[in-house]
């Protein structure tokens, strides 16, 4: 043991000076890069509990009871270890014409690769339904600290009916209309040392046939700027984005 100390010693000391400092640098500059490339959780504050500051009443709508299971927002096959969701509010409102619209609004803190918010479109799918369409939609009429709400109109059909489906995902700063933009969006905010939250917004109705969602979608996208509209502050704040916070 000795013998072996000593050559490794022997071994050290002979190691020329500039190759120990350049190695130490290495070692040092290392680790400083692997912390600085670490994602720090973006500085999200005093997120409201949505299940209660939501609103349940607002303009010409009303929460209601409703026996019909929703589609749920999480793919059906996946485990507790991988749910992206920190807050999930599901309900049915209807207004005073007995027009029902279906809400789901789904919250993560923290969006990566591995685990984000789960695209409508692969939820519907992963349920029984097929897409049967599925198209960019301006939300002209709800306003965004970053601009523009960009979302999907889709249309799923079933053996047991269809949905006329309206909804946007925001990651962090970005509405999301495809994967690669939400993969390259997360990679960016990554190299800024940064995890964006993420939020799925869905209103549907229940339709027969692509006919029915010609009038189903306008319904449901009136609903989500009431909605929008009638929120306090720090619910529009998660629906629609932080602004500068």
């Amino acid at each position: 043991m000795s013998t072996l100390a000593s050559r490794i010693g022997l071994h050290v000391a002979t190691l020329p000076l500039g190759r120990s400092l350049v190695a130490a640098a290495l070692l040092v500059g290392g680790a400083w890069l692997a912390w600085f490339l670490t994602p720090q959780l973006t500085a999200v504050d005093n997120v409201p509990d949505l299940a209660r500051e939501l609103p349940t009443r607002f303009g010409e709508w009303r929460e209601r009871p409703s026996p019909l299971l929703q589609v749920d927002v999480a793919v059906a096959d996946e485990t507790n270890l991988n749910q992206p969701y920190d807050q999930v509010v599901m309900r049915a409102y209807e207004n005073d014409r007995g027009q029902v619209v279906f809400l789901a609004v789904a919250w993560g803190k923290r969006q990566r690769q591995e685990v984000k918010v789960h695209r409508p479109d692969l939820c519907y799918v992963a349920q029984g339904f097929g897409v049967a369409s599925l198209t960019t939609r301006r939300f002209d009429g709800i306003e965004a600290p970053g601009g523009t709400v960009t979302g999907k109109r889709m249309l799923a059909l079933s053996r047991r009916g269809g949905e006329a489906v309206s909804y946007w995902m925001r990651i962090g700063g970005l509405f999301s209309e495809d994967a690669w933009d939400t993969r390259l969006h997360i990679l960016k905010e990554g190299l800024k040392g940064r995890v964006p939250d993420g939020v799925l917004v869905r209103a549907s109705v229940r339709v027969r046939d692509a006919r029915d969602a010609e009038t189903a979608w306008p319904l449901a996208e009136s609903f989500l700027s009431d909605l929008a509209e009638a929120s306090p502050e720090a619910v529009r704040r998660v629906l629609l984005g932080w602004g500068d916070a």
